[in-house]
């Protein structure tokens, strides 16, 4: 198989040296012919780690986003490449040196795969952070997570999963479901998004924990955002994700019958970041993809 890891990277001078050694060296060891790609998106600082990577690793790709369209960069660069997996990665990951095989294992088995997902452990390796995931609806919000009751067994066993940001993906069902869509940038949820999108397609999503990962988590995007702000969006895309995506009484009796009880204990609580992203769902809300 051919194979791309594509490594999406924003300020990263002090990321790209603690993480991309690791993959390369993965992609080194694995039985197939593995292309590494940095995708830049720009607007981060004068030092956003590019020349660290000219300098010390002149064969990895180069291509930089005209703008900084966060994970959607990945729909403008993917058309332009032609291996049949990639691999999409953010550049707070590092891996283990036998990461890249069982995790596009699948995909020569099943020509119904969209993604697979592999296990993700703290920066240290002292924790798992993510495992499969699973979703639902609970006192009319959606949720999604790898923290589900009993996720514990789970941890180690071959399994479907229902999303997942990072991981190895069919390049031809990307592009043939949009990608991410836009409008929940800055980020969150544009991939629990596309992973609907494509298990509504019939394709299949899957978690190999022989395939593992360390995740330093939202480095970039807290150094951006903050953590108020980061609550925020993702209080704003939760609402977004369920009012594109749900219909019918079956979701909106529940949602509209909890909603303003979950808005008074917001403001009760002082938790001002779900008011604040229920507000700017509302504005949003009428916005057609970009």
């Amino acid at each position: 198989m051919k194979i791309r890891i594509v490594i999406l990277n924003y300020r990263g001078a002090e990321l790209l040296p603690q993480c991309l050694p690791s993959i390369l060296e993965a992609a080194a060891q694995s039985a197939h012919e593995v292309t590494t790609a940095i995708l830049h998106n720009p607007g981060g600082s004068s030092d956003d780690g590019l020349d660290y990577v000219r300098r010390h690793y002149p064969q990895v790709d180069i291509w930089q986003s005209p703008e900084n369209r966060i994970l959607c960069s990945n729909n403008l660069y993917l058309p332009q490449v032609s291996e049949a997996v990639v691999v999409l990665l953010n550049n707070d990951l590092r891996v283990d040196p036998g990461f890249i095989d069982p995790l596009v294992q699948k995909f020569a088995e099943d020509p119904a795969v969209f993604m697979t997902a592999p296990k993700v452990l703290s920066f240290d390796g002292q924790k798992i952070d993510a495992a499969s995931s699973r979703a639902g609806m609970k006192w009319g919000l959606f949720w999604c997570s790898a923290r589900y009751p009993g996720y514990e067994k789970e941890i180690d066993r071959p399994s479907e999963t229902y999303s997942s940001g990072f991981g190895a993906f069919s390049r031809e069902k990307f592009l043939e479901l949009g990608g991410y869509d836009e409008r929940f940038q800055p980020g969150t949820w544009e991939d629990v998004d596309l992973s609907l999108r494509a298990q509504r397609a019939g394709y299949k999503l899957y978690y190999e924990p022989r395939s593992v990962v360390y995740h330093i988590g939202q480095a970039s995007f807290k150094k951006a955002f903050g953590s108020h702000e980061t609550s925020v969006i993702a209080w704003r895309n939760t609402f977004l994700f369920m009012w594109k995506n749900f219909k019918g009484p079956g979701f909106w009796l529940p949602h509209l019958f909890f909603l303003p009880l979950r808005l008074a204990a917001a403001l009760a609580l002082g938790r001002f970041d779900f008011i604040k992203g229920f507000g700017q769902a509302l504005r949003r809300a009428g916005k057609k993809r970009a």
